[in-house]
């Protein structure tokens, strides 16, 4: 994993950072996981396209950033860069966005805010 001043790979980064740090509680394949012992809701699935449309790249970076629940920050460990590609590749479980003819946009986005705001 590369972290703030630590030279890597870019090729790769992107998806060393997920599979490194994301994957541990949101699975490597992104499907999330359980509750926790308290009965909080576990954390997302990100090939859940209702998840997908409800979070706009702002509202990922900022959990990705700020943390939620029981999700720890990531704003003081990771570049914006990273957190960039980090957003990225959340997008890629996005099942609408595989489904998509290539140069075509799938909206998964939610770019103008008017979804719902969920929690990762």
């Amino acid at each position: 994993m590369a972290c703030k001043g630590a030279p890597s790979d870019p090729v790769n980064e992107e998806e060393d950072l997920f599979h490194n740090v994301c994957a541990r509680c949101h699975g490597r394949d992104g499907t999330g996981g359980p509750p926790d012992p308290l009965g909080n809701p576990g954390p997302k699935n990100f090939t859940d396209p209702v998840f997908q449309r409800s979070m706009t790249d702002a509202q990922l970076r900022n959990a990705i950033e700020n943390g939620n629940r029981g999700m720890p920050a990531f704003g003081a460990v990771f570049t914006p860069k990273q957190i960039d590609m980090l957003v990225g590749h959340v997008r890629k479980f996005d099942p609408s966005r595989k489904a998509a003819p290539a140069g075509s946009s799938s909206g998964a986005s939610g770019s103008d805010g008017s979804a719902p705001a969920q929690r990762l």
